[in-house]
């Protein structure tokens, strides 16, 4: 009998490939130093003082998607032609305020080497500041290879969706680099010709973006904490794991929309705030703000204005999140 032909199996039809739940290592703090490479940054901590020392394991409060958006505005931030701040400081406080970003596993091993016993293995410590060590140069460039794809991707998909101004604003001189000009030969078109050219080109201008996706190493992993088995891919920096991430979200196929607003996403996707601007992870279908407080402020102001407008009016009705 001849066999019938089988297409390749996409991960919904496989199953298992979800959000990445992924280890970490966050060190309470670091220090800013340069060699003949370079500058680089490496961690400092306390070995025996429990409240210097670093936090280790699988990290169940920052999603990948959260991770891609956040190190998306550190790209946007430090890249943006006013800002002022050093781009190495820059990079040390987001490592502060969130997690190391290379070599995970590696060193989550060291650290579980040395307090393995019931005193601190000071004899590690040097070994794994040394090994945690890493360059500025690198993660800049490891920086503005995931932002400025994503940006394009984000300003693509809003020009889709009739936001020609995102088109128009995409490409700039940036201070560690520009951003890609895919969409400069349409800069001159009128508002309807831009969109008819965008999306006769759709599929030429979404391949850029698989060409630079880079490609994942694949296989079964087992939590060790809870003994789940996934089929996920290797990460070895957040950078891996932020593509991971962002490779997801370009594969999804069928996105539920919320057809009652303007600004029309999904639930779990990432969108930018209507106050500051920032990319965030969007939790409900609704969030239209981002979880800081001076946005939250902002919202509820919004809302408290249109709830007394609403009343004053005689009418009801509830205020986005």
């Amino acid at each position: 009998m001849k066999s019938l032909p089988v297409d390749n199996l996409g991960f919904v039809e496989i199953g298992g490939v979800g959000e990445m739940i992924y280890k970490a290592v966050r060190f309470p703090s670091y220090q800013l130093d340069s060699d003949d490479r370079g500058d680089y940054i490496k961690p400092s901590f306390i070995p025996i003082l429990d409240v210097l020392t670093p936090k280790y394991g699988t990290d169940y409060g920052l999603t990948g998607q959260e991770l891609l958006a956040n190190l998306c505005n550190l790209y946007a931030e430090l890249n943006h032609p006013d800002c002022e701040m050093p781009v190495n400081l820059g990079i040390y406080g987001w490592c502060r305020e969130n997690v190391h970003p290379y070599d995970m596993d590696e060193l989550i091993e060291s650290l579980e080497t040395m307090y393995s016993g019931d005193v601190a293995s000071l004899g590690m410590y040097d070994i794994i500041t040394k090994d945690a060590l890493f360059y500025i140069d690198d993660f800049v460039k490891d920086l503005c290879a995931l932002g400025t794809v994503f940006e394009y991707y984000f300003a693509l998909e809003q020009v889709r969706k009739g936001n020609v101004v995102a088109g128009r604003e995409l490409y700039y001189e940036g201070r560690m680099c520009d951003s890609l000009p895919l969409l400069e030969k349409y800069r001159n078109c009128r508002d309807d010709e831009y969109l008819e050219q965008v999306n006769a080109d759709y599929d030429y201008l979404i391949g850029c973006i698989l060409d630079m996706i880079p490609e994942f190493k694949m296989r079964l992993k087992q939590d060790k904490e809870t003994g789940t088995i996934m089929f996920g891919a290797d990460t070895k920096s957040i950078f891996d794991i932020s593509w991971y991430a962002f490779a997801r979200m370009v594969a999804d196929v069928a996105p539920l929309a919320d057809e009652d607003l303007n600004y029309m996403q999904s639930a779990s996707s990432i969108l930018t705030c209507i106050s500051c601007g920032k990319y965030f992870v969007r939790h409900s279908s609704r969030q239209i703000y981002c979880s800081r407080p001076e946005c939250q402020a902002e919202r509820n102001k919004r809302k408290s204005k249109a709830y007394y407008n609403r009343k004053k009016n005689g009418g009801h009705g509830n205020g986005a999140s």
